[in-house]
């Protein structure tokens, strides 16, 4: 859902391109991108398809305003719903202007209404005309300056300021002064949330413009922000937008993929163990530290699809194991909810004593077969399988057999590998 839905075409010294780009259908995208392309546009055209579409005929609608734009040679067409503002650049031809925004406020479909904007040519700025600017550093620190209307308005930009980015870094170097345009509040508040999209950059506000530049690591952040100022600043609005993404700055581009946060859960579980008290679904003390590695991982890797599966050995009846692997999967779980980890996308799964990796005659193959895995499952899933087996038992020690009415008693744990894991193996502990 776009809201508002907005398409904003530029023609500038810079060259022809999209600041946002919106459209209803792929039709209506391939009208509007070929409309680009035939009035300049060389660089690769990244162009939403959403819902909130306000006509059918979007895709004609922005077309032909492009193409007015074209015409004119420079300037921008900025569409926000229905709403549609031609700002012609500085110093076009009146009558030219007048001939081809007449046109393109007679070709546009019902329900779109045009503002056309020829600007004045600029006046010798007096000095001290107002000025507002903010500067966001690589180091987060933020700094203002400029005037502003009142010390409530000058409260309401720090509040706003220390709201956005937080308050550590902000320099104050403001001060209050009449005079000002009605709106410059609107402008000021509205370039500071657009400079909170960003990882650094600079803000000016004048008294017929605001401008922002810098870099982000969203992709949508230039089509983010010209949908806020249109809709913020209304038709006919004059802002300049050169924002240029950057992978390295972008948090999501920079998080481990689901297999390597897999791999990162089998390395940490690989020599620590996670135990349970005999025969129940209780995890013991000793492998809580192993726990809050699995979650320092798992906070690391948003909407991680996982399955941890349960399994016992062949010892006792089906249905108690089956019951026992489930509920020690849930505790994992459970354990890695109270952890304060996102595990909306984990799914706890008992198998009971299905899938033996080893021989269930054997006490070694027992302790093998009694283990958790974790998976990834869902649309993560690509087969691939973290498992660990449980801790052998300590050597001469014989341990017991469980009861045939009892299910296994000893603990599972993720992926059988070397001893080198951060933490030092737990001593072992028998299920008496």
């Amino acid at each position: 859902m776009i809201t508002p839905f907005t398409a904003r075409f530029v023609i500038d010294e810079a060259g022809a391109r999209f600041d946002a780009c919106s459209a209803d259908t792929a039709e209506a995208m391939g009208r509007i991108t070929g409309a680009a392309e035939a009035a300049g546009a060389e660089a690769e055209i990244d162009c939403t398809l959403g819902l909130g579409v306000p006509s059918g005929q979007w895709g004609e609608a922005v077309a032909r305003g492009i193409a007015a734009l074209a015409e004119l040679g420079a300037g921008s067409v900025t569409f926000s719903d229905a709403d549609v503002s031609l700002v012609a650049a500085q110093g076009t031809d009146a009558a030219a202007f007048e001939r081809i925004a007449g046109r393109l406020e007679n070709d546009l479909p019902d329900l779109f209404a045009l503002e056309a904007v020829l600007p004045e040519a600029p006046e010798a700025r007096p000095e001290g005309a107002p000025e507002f600017a903010a500067t966001l550093a690589k180091d987060k620190q933020l700094r203002l300056s400029g005037r502003l209307a009142d010390q409530l308005a000058n409260t309401t930009v720090e509040n706003f300021a220390r709201a956005r980015f937080g308050g550590d870094g902000l320099v104050m170097a403001t001060r209050v002064t009449g005079g000002l345009p009605g709106d410059w509040s609107v402008r000021v508040l509205t370039g500071l949330e657009a400079l909170s999209l960003l990882a650094e950059g600079e803000l000016a506000v004048g008294p017929d413009s605001v401008s922002l530049t810098g870099l982000t690591g969203r992709k949508t952040a230039s089509a983010d922000i010209a949908r806020l100022m249109a809709d913020k600043l209304g038709q006919g609005a004059s802002f300049d937008i050169d924002v240029a993404y950057r992978e390295s700055l972008d948090p999501i581009a920079g998080l481990p993929s689901p297999e390597e946060c897999l791999r990162q859960i089998a390395f940490v579980t690989a020599d620590t163990k996670i135990t349970f008290d005999a025969g129940s679904a209780s995890i013991t003390a000793e492998a809580r530290p192993v726990v809050d590695d699995i979650a320092e991982i798992v906070r690391r890797c948003p909407e991680l699809e996982i399955e941890v599966a349960g399994y016992t050995d062949s010892q006792g009846r089906d249905e108690m194991n089956l019951e026992l692997s489930q509920k020690r999967a849930d505790a994992v779980v459970e354990a890695l909810r109270r952890a304060r980890v996102p595990v909306a996308g984990f799914t706890p799964v008992g198998y009971g004593e299905a899938d033996p990796i080893d021989d269930n005659d054997t006490s070694a193959g027992r302790e093998a077969n009694r283990r958790i895995e974790f998976r990834l499952s869902g649309a993560q899933s690509e087969d691939e399988t973290a498992s660990n087996d449980d801790e052998d038992a300590p050597e001469g020690e014989t341990r017991p057999e469980p009861e045939p009415e009892t299910a296994d008693a000893d603990a599972p744990q993720v992926m059988d590998r070397p001893a080198t894991g951060p933490r030092a193996r737990p001593s072992d502990a028998s299920d008496e």
